[in-house]
């Protein structure tokens, strides 16, 4: 049987819509342009941002939501399992997680004083405790810092306690880790309260630095008394290292 001579003539026209064999991969470049890449679109850097932190932590587990923006359009966030990874053009993107996390929301996330992590959960390298070695976390922000102990819970450090304990040399000072939040008192002085001492700072009297006798004694060999002094005694070589 002969075929109707429709079925046997070619398609020139339908043939020039078939794709050419690529003669390369896809580069990002193509992505860019299928997209319509506009860098002042802010979704088009966070995602990859955030997908990137992801995997730098794949303990944070499967995704549990979308990509979600802040009110004003400046931060993306992306809630994990085990956790949340938040973006924004001025800090990049940083995980947060467990206590930590919690504290954090608890006084407001990124709209409190706090606003957004600047650096991943780090381990208290520094804070020795019998028995459980290096058991902490120390998470900074634009606004203060978040420390997590086992026995002392996640407390809030900001202000000038920040940045004087910053200089001490954070929880490797004689002081150690942060027992409460640093809150300004009847008086107007801003104290932090610490394992073996205090930091106060106010406009008037600046700062104070009190150690515990116990913790003086065991660095310097001096007998008991508290052992008070000011940043004027500071090594030169000390500095905040976030």
């Amino acid at each position: 049987m002969t075929r109707p001579a429709a079925m046997t003539q070619a398609r020139p026209a339908q043939a020039g819509l078939l794709p050419k064999r690529l003669d390369r991969a896809v580069s990002w470049s193509d992505f860019r342009t299928a997209v319509r890449y506009d860098p002042a679109n802010r979704m088009l850097v966070a995602v990859p941002a955030i997908s990137a932190k992801r995997a730098e932590h794949p303990w944070l587990g499967e995704p549990t939501a979308l990509h979600l923006r802040s009110a004003d359009a400046e931060v993306f966030r992306r809630e994990f399992e085990h956790g949340a990874v938040y973006w924004s053009e001025r800090t990049g993107a940083h995980e947060v997680h467990g206590e930590i996390a919690a504290r954090w929301i608890e006084v407001g996330g990124e709209a409190s004083f706090l606003g957004l992590p600047t650096t991943d959960e780090l381990r208290l390298e520094g804070y020795r405790t019998p028995g459980n070695g290096s058991a902490g976390g120390v998470a900074h922000f634009e606004g203060g810092t978040i420390a997590w102990t086992a026995r002392h819970g996640a407390t809030i450090v900001h202000g000038m306690v920040r940045d004087i304990w910053a200089l001490l040399g954070w929880e490797r000072s004689a002081l150690g880790v942060p027992v409460s939040d640093a809150a300004v008192d009847a008086t107007g002085v801003l104290r932090g309260c610490f394992e073996h001492g205090t930091i106060a700072w106010s406009p008037a009297g600046g700062p104070e630095i009190t150690i515990t006798a116990s913790e003086a004694s065991a660095s310097s060999g001096a007998p008991g008394g508290a052992d008070r002094g000011s940043l004027d005694e500071v090594p030169s070589g000390f500095a905040p290292h976030a």
